[in-house]
C-alpha cells in the first residue's frame, strides 16, 4: 500500500487505510479523508477523469481523481492500477432511511440533471455501448431458464411472451446516451436533504437512459424486498422518482411504457449474476422481486405512464 500511495507524494504514505470492498480503502491523512480504487487500466483511467472533469465544469456533485507527482490521474504498481480521490462529506443514500418522502424527488432531479450533463459529452464514443436487450437474451435469460423453469415454467414463459409482444420494438426506439450504469442509493452522498455527491463512474456506458432510473427504482425495492412498508410503498417512491426527474427533463411517454419491462429484464441480470456467483440465496430473492413486479403489472402500468404524462405536462405549463 505504501508504495502506491506515495506516489501521490510521500506525505500520503503515512495515510491509514481501511479495507471497505475488494479493491477499495477509505485513507485518513491530517484532518482529511480519501478513496482509492482500483481500477482495470490506465485508458479507462483517463477517459473516466476527462469525463469527471467535464462534469465537475457543468455542475454536478463528484470528486476528480487527484494527480500523481508523475502528472498522471493513476498510480501504477505490479501490473495494477489506483485512482485517488478526496471523500464526499454526506451521509450515503443507503444509511438513510428507506422510502423517505423527500428522497425520491430529489434522486429524480439530480438523475436527470446528471443526464443532461452526460449527454452533452463530446467524447460520449470513447465508453463502450451495453445492450441491456443483448445482455439479458444471450447471458440472463439462458441463466434464469435454466435454474428456474422446472418449478417456474409457466411464469417464464408468460414474462417471456409479454416482453416479446410489449418491449423488443419499443425499445429499439427508446433514447440512448452515456449514462451512469450503477446509479444505486449508496452511490449517492447527502447532505440536508439534498444530493450533494453522485460517486462510481467506472461503469459510465452508452445506453438506454430510462436504465438507470430503473436500475434505482429496483435497487430499492430489493434493499427492503422483505418489508410490508417497503413493498406497499414502492410504487409511490417510482412516481416521486418519475416527478423529479420530469422537473428537469421529462421523461417521452415510450418510457413511461416500457419502464416496468426495463425492470424486468434488470431482475433477469441480477438473478444470473448471483447465480454465477453461486449465491442462490440472493438469486432467489431477485426472481421473487422479479415475480412480485410481474404479477402487478396490470396495476402499475397505468399508474407509471400516467405519472409520466402528467410530469409533461407540467413542464409545458
Amino acid at each position: 500500500m505504501k508504495n502506491v500511495l506515495e506516489q501521490w507524494g510521500s506525505k500520503f504514505a503515512g495515510a491509514r487505510s481501511t479495507s471497505l470492498l475488494d479493491g477499495v480503502w477509505r485513507l485518513e491523512l491530517d484532518d482529511k479523508t480519501y478513496i482509492l480504487k482500483r481500477r482495470s487500466n490506465r485508458t479507462r483511467a483517463w477517459e473516466e477523469y476527462d469525463l469527471l472533469k467535464w462534469l465537475s465544469e457543468h455542475d454536478q456533485p463528484i470528486s476528480l481523481f487527484l494527480f500523481t507527482t508523475e502528472g498522471v490521474p493513476w498510480a501504477e504498481y505490479q501490473g495494477s492500477f489506483y485512482v485517488l480521490y478526496l471523500y464526499l462529506d454526506g451521509t450515503p443514500g443507503n444509511e438513510l432511511p428507506l422510502l423517505n418522502q423527500t428522497l425520491a424527488p430529489e434522486i429524480g432531479a439530480a438523475l436527470a440533471g446528471l443526464h443532461q450533463a452526460l449527454d452533452g459529452y463530446g467524447a460520449s464514443t470513447h465508453f463502450p455501448e451495453f445492450g441491456l436487450f443483448h445482455e439479458v437474451s444471450s447471458y440472463a435469460w439462458p441463466a434464469v431458464q435454466s435454474y428456474s423453469s422446472q418449478k417456474f415454467h409457466s411464469r417464464l414463459h408468460d414474462l417471456a411472451q409479454a416482453i416479446g409482444t410489449n418491449f423488443v420494438n419499443p425499445y429499439e426506439a427508446l433514447p440512448r446516451q452515456l449514462i451512469h450504469r450503477d446509479i444505486h442509493l449508496g452511490n449517492l452522498v447527502f447532505r440536508d436533504g439534498r444530493v450533494v455527491g453522485v460517486l462510481d463512474f467506472d461503469r459510465v456506458r452508452i445506453g438506454i437512459r430510462l436504465f438507470d432510473l430503473c436500475y434505482l427504482a429496483t435497487g430499492v425495492l430489493s434493499r427492503g424486498f422483505n418489508e410490508t412498508k417497503t413493498r406497499e410503498g414502492w410504487l409511490s417512491f417510482v412516481q416521486d422518482l418519475i416527478k423529479g426527474y420530469g422537473t428537469v427533463k421529462p421523461l417521452e411517454k415510450t418510457e413511461g411504457y416500457v419502464f416496468l419491462y426495463v425492470i424486468y429484464l434488470i431482475q433477469l441480470l441480477f438473478i444470473a449474476h448471483y447465480l454465477d456467483e453461486g449465491n442462490t440465496v440472493l438469486a432467489d430473492l431477485n426472481l421473487g422481486i422479479l415475480f412480485w413486479v410481474f404479477d402487478q403489472h396490470d396495476y402499475f402500468q397505468p399508474v407509471i405512464e400516467k405519472t409520466v404524462s402528467m410530469a409533461n405536462r407540467d413542464v409545458m405549463r
